[in-house]
């Protein structure tokens, strides 16, 4: 599934926080976190952020894990699922027999079942349903085999149980609990309030606003943790963060692209960087309801107008060489599908032709330069988190080049950019990332019609009528779209899949224009070399993903 990545304005990490850390026992790592997250269930859309999952990621373990080259390893599987038959088409999956949760109980398949029923609960606040709700028959076949019984031919099966937003539930603890609200402050049983996990370390402490702190997880069945203890602190934005990086007030740091960043981190004393390049894209969203930007010929102006090469060159590549301009919204630059489909816009913007376009659409400049049309003007906010300078700079760069084609855009930017107004299309424009996994699929949900989520009215809600899922905020119906992306899912040839995906593009690039791809988002890594084992991983699993694999030098 896709997440939301921003920078939330939350409070900054004190030295004293980080000091108290380190003076309790053993070998900690203090890690500043950009987005601290205000509830830990990653299944809800609340919890669906980068920063939820690289936290509680760590104590539960998937199916697959995403490694830094886009492939699939399975993890609680013993092998990759396999299809024995496709019609109908049938997944089936085996795990590990050693797999259990740190209280020693088994993990088995009735877990993958009760998380399957527990996601389908009309219920249950859940932040995508796709691929699941194609499930025609879930079938436990023993505590270490289950099938996966499809409507039709779903290629993408691997996705249901990759990533962070796909993490396998407790049976035993969570069964007859109220799911949107029993994992909000922990990842615990909440009889017994003790942490729970399947993964390498537990979730022993989270606080709101405060601190989040791992602990090995003694019981775990593959390899043992050795650091004592990983303690997150929020941090306000990306400069205070390296500022704390640079003091010794933390010892790990992964701040969005910030310009000058990359120097001061690895000018600090006992310092490591290193960037990479994944499923993260950064883009510029337009409301499709909104007046003005109903009227496709004025996204396409703008898209034509938006000077992706400039906004690349003077926020992107000072963080990582190889950085350059998106020219697709389902596959990035390193994958060998990706075709620059976007290239029809050109990549520094073409003012004049973005002019041709309005003027061509009936839209007329007035007294004030700004253009307007039967009572309607181009004029739109645009908004991001507050603090995220990088994109505050990108705003300002909008601002001025589609003031040339007569399109006023207001800064308006907000803490709860990400958090609220955006689920709740409190918005015009916005600039934000997406983070997916290496299949597009994950990707599915941003477009689809039938994925805009509703806001329940007490009526519906007490009704249970209303389906909050889906990540679809731009609010587009594209009939076309849909059928190409369905029919990704109906197609296994990789080669013909791949192919479908770059027609999907090709039509969101064409005809939707609602998302303007602007670059593939480098990561960027900072810890001290006093820590090894540290790689990064540029998938949703994150800098976290090989948590065992740290030891700190004495």
């Amino acid at each position: 599934m896709a997440a939301l990545i921003a920078v939330t304005g939350l409070l900054t990490a004190t030295a004293a926080t980080a000091t108290a850390a380190k003076d309790k026992a053993g070998p900690v790592v203090t890690v500043g976190a950009e987005e601290f997250p205000a509830v830990l269930n990653m299944i809800t859309p609340e919890g669906n952020g980068q920063w939820t999952g690289m936290i509680v990621g760590p104590a539960l373990a998937r199916g697959y894990r995403l490694l830094p080259d886009f492939s699939y390893e399975p993890w609680i599987f013993d092998k990759d699922c396999t299809v024995p038959t496709v019609s109908p088409f049938t997944v089936d999956c085996t795990i590990r027999p050693e797999a259990k949760w740190s209280d020693n109980v088994a993990l088995t398949a009735d877990d993958f079942k009760f998380t399957f029923d527990t996601i389908m609960n009309p219920k249950n606040n859940v932040v995508s349903r796709n691929g699941y709700d194609k499930i025609r028959e879930f079938k436990v076949i023993s505590p270490t085999e289950f099938q996966m019984v499809f409507e039709e031919i779903f290629a993408p099966y691997r996705d249901l149980w990759a990533s962070t937003s796909t993490v396998v539930l407790p049976k035993h603890v969570l069964d007859g609990t109220n799911f949107n609200k029993v994992w909000n402050t922990c990842i615990c049983d909440p009889k017994t309030k003790k942490p729970i996990a399947s993964g390498p370390m537990l979730v022993q402490s989270f606080t709101p606003d405060k601190s989040a702190t791992l602990v090995p997880n003694p019981n775990y069945w593959g390899k043992k943790a050795t650091v004592s203890k990983v303690v997150f602190v929020p941090i306000t934005d990306s400069n205070s963060e390296v500022n704390a990086f640079r003091a010794g007030e933390v010892d790990m740091i992964y701040p969005q692209n910030q310009i000058g960043l990359r120097k001061r981190i690895e000018s600090a004393d006992n310092a490591e960087y290193t960037s990479a390049l994944g499923p993260q894209w950064e883009h510029f969203d337009m409301l499709s309801t909104v007046p003005g930007l109903d009227d496709v010929n004025v996204r396409k102006a703008i898209a034509t107008a938006m000077p992706r090469q400039q906004i690349v060159d003077r926020v992107v590549k000072d963080a990582n060489d190889d950085a350059t301009v998106l020219d697709n919204t389902m596959w990035m630059t390193n994958q060998k599908q990706y075709q620059p489909n976007w290239s029809m816009y050109p990549a520094s913007g073409d003012v004049d032709a973005a002019n041709s376009i309005l003027d061509a659409a009936g839209w007329m400049r007035g007294a004030d330069g700004v253009r307007q049309k039967d009572g309607v003007k181009l004029s739109f906010t645009v908004g991001t988190t507050s603090g995220n300078k990088a994109r505050e700079f990108s705003e300002q760069i909008i601002q001025e080049q589609l003031k040339k084609i007569g399109v006023k855009i207001t800064i308006k930017n907000s803490p709860d950019m990400l958090d609220t107004k955006i689920v709740g299309f409190d918005y015009q424009t916005i600039l934000f990332a997406w983070v997916g996994s290496p299949d597009p699929y994950s990707n599915n949900v941003i477009w689809l019609s039938g994925a805009i989520p509703e806001k329940c009215s007490p009526r519906l809600a007490k009704a249970e009528e209303c389906d909050y899922s889906g990540l679809n905020y731009t609010k587009i119906k594209d009939p076309t779209l849909d059928g190409l992306l369905n029919a990704t899912d109906r197609e296994p040839d990789p080669v013909k899949r791949a192919a479908l995906y770059n027609e999907a593009d090709l039509e969101v690039a064409t005809n939707v224009v609602t998302v303007v791809p602007l670059f593939q988002k480098p990561t960027q890594l900072g810890y001290r070399s006093t820590i090894s084992g540290v790689r990064d991983n540029p998938t949703q699993d994150g800098f976290t993903w090989n948590i065992e694999d740290w030891a700190v030098k004495s």
